[in-house]
């Protein structure tokens, strides 16, 4: 059977894939829009939810449908990285011709944007990992054994989180917060011509801009707050990780020893750091409307399941009286005949006499 186009190209660079795989992937994370002749490719944890913000901006999209594509997320707004939030194609949803042409065409811009493979990784700790979000529990039970306890939480380490990853996963293929970027986005296989960092996030933008031929884009407000941060980085655990992403190192030109950078700019949380009490009561109320949200779908759902059970019962009667009306027709056929064989021959005999 003849493979699409774009899976052919990456499967060329990535034969150890299946293309049911390349196919599931470039259907998530490939966003295409053939009247502005632009192709956006995601990144979890490098700028993913500011870019889809900006599409839907963009593309005119309506409001965000909450709970859509089953997502497990704690924010209203994070549901934009439910695939239907964001109305374009995919590149698996077009035909040869023209995902030959996006990813060839030089007038068609092929972006994606890229991370600090020490900060991203630690910025998917503190985010999923350390704060047990729902999608990533699994990995807390796996590396502690059972969920937090009720009282006193014992978080998941940086270094644990990395153990994790060197003993656990395949990085080419795992969940895509922590997945090479050089995997997750088949580089070079879908010929990108801007890759932007999330460290000049700017000037990426600025790129998309002068392509779409607009004088300003747009742009979301940032998503992280800046708070104090110690490095969770010691020489040891920066040559750990560099070894574990050295792809993403040699391949989007980091440096090595940018994990110093980290003192500053990315760690654990100080004891000392405070988050604004504007940005907390938001992120509490966030999950309070999430929390209340699921209680009332759960709510919905015991009424249906009443439902559901006063019908059985209902129908459990017909059932019963059907069968007992069966059984009746069946109990007068029965005498019917047995009549019939019984006085039949006494008739007879009284008709000749």
């Amino acid at each position: 059977m003849k493979r699409p186009y774009a899976v052919e190209r990456v499967l060329g660079h990535f034969p150890h894939l299946k293309p049911e795989y390349v196919v599931r992937r470039l259907r998530q994370s490939t966003f295409v829009s053939l009247d502005k002749r632009y192709m956006y490719v995601e990144v979890p944890k490098a700028a993913c939810t500011q870019m889809k913000e900006l599409l839907r901006t963009v593309e005119g999209a309506p409001p965000i449908s909450v709970f859509a594509g089953g997502a497990r997320e704690t924010r209203r707004d994070m549901f934009v990285h439910s695939r239907s939030n964001v109305p374009l194609p995919s590149l698996a949803e077009l035909d040869d011709k023209t995902q030959r042409e996006i990813l060839e065409a030089s007038d068609f811009l092929r972006m994606t944007v890229v991370r600090n493979p020490y900060t991203r990784l630690t910025s998917a700790w503190r985010n999923k990992i350390r704060l047990c979000e729902p999608a990533t529990r699994d990995v807390y039970t796996h590396i502690k054994g059972r969920l937090p306890d009720f009282r006193k939480k014992s978080v998941v380490s940086f270094p644990e989180f990395v153990e994790y990853l060197a003993s656990e996963c395949d990085l080419r293929a795992c969940d895509g917060h922590w997945r090479r970027q050089v995997d997750h986005t088949f580089f070079p296989a879908l010929n990108f011509s801007l890759v932007a960092r999330v460290e000049r996030f700017g000037e990426g933008l600025r790129a998309f801009e002068l392509h779409l031929g607009l004088s300003q884009l747009p742009v979301a407000a940032e998503r992280n707050v800046s708070v104090v941060y110690d490095a969770p980085y010691t020489k040891e655990l920066a040559d750990r990780v560099y070894s574990l992403y050295r792809s993403d190192f040699q391949v989007l030109g980091y440096d090595r020893n940018s994990w110093l950078a980290s003192k500053t700019n990315g760690g654990t949380l100080s004891r000392n750091a405070v988050v604004p009490e504007e940005t907390f009561d938001d992120e509490i109320i966030e999950r309070n409307l999430i929390i209340a949200s699921l209680y009332e779908e759960r709510d919905h759902l015991q009424a249906q399941l009443h439902q559901v059970s006063q019908l059985d019962r209902f129908f459990t009667v017909i059932n019963r009286l059907t069968a007992a009306r069966a059984s009746c027709r069946k109990l007068a056929g029965d005498v019917r005949r047995w009549a019939r064989r019984k006085f039949a021959p006494r008739q007879r005999i009284t008709d000749i006499s």
